[in-house]
């Protein structure tokens, strides 16, 4: 089992983002430039970090209404009710 970051530390670089949400360093580079977490709080050289607490506020903070953040109840693709009565 891997280490998720160090939530006492006092920056995360987007590696650190990436592992704390579990998702891959281009998902968190594509979140940030489309707007869709917080700006970094700073940036060193050309490295982005944040405050760990400010991720943190953020992710439990993030709708999930379902599965790829589809309303529950609410599917796509094959029809499920014959699927499940094979």
């Amino acid at each position: 089992m891997e280490a998720g970051p160090d939530i006492t530390a006092e920056w995360w670089t987007t590696s650190d983002v990436a592992a704390y949400l579990g998702v891959k360093v281009a998902t968190v580079t594509n979140y940030r430039k489309r707007g869709q977490m917080p700006e970094p709080d700073a940036t060193i050289g050309r490295t982005h970090v944040w405050r760990p607490r400010r991720v943190m506020t953020w992710h439990e903070s993030r709708p999930r209404p379902g599965i790829g953040g589809r309303p529950s109840g609410t599917t796509t693709g094959a029809k499920t009710d014959e699927v499940s009565s094979r």
